[in-house]
């Protein structure tokens, strides 16, 4: 599944942010850049992608997680 949304932090503080929380859920960071993190675990995974067009803007896929993105998307927005 996909989700976006749109935040007044900084494409690094969102990614900060993201790896905060998705880390307390037990999920590995696989792997990061300056645009994005991918975290997984057995059950599943989390991919976040940040762009700068218009804000900072948040894209996100997931397999397994859908409840937790949609706190996380709360929590920042």
């Amino acid at each position: 599944m996909r989700y976006g949304a749109t935040t007044r932090l900084s494409p690094e503080r969102a990614l900060e942010k993201a790896q905060e929380y998705f880390g307390k859920l037990e999920l590995a960071l696989q792997e990061s850049s300056e645009r994005h993190a991918l975290f997984s675990s057995a059950a599943g995974h989390v991919l976040v992608t940040v762009t700068t067009e218009h804000g900072t803007e948040l894209d996100i896929e997931t397999m397994g997680y859908d409840n937790q993105v949609k706190t996380f998307l709360q929590r920042i927005g």
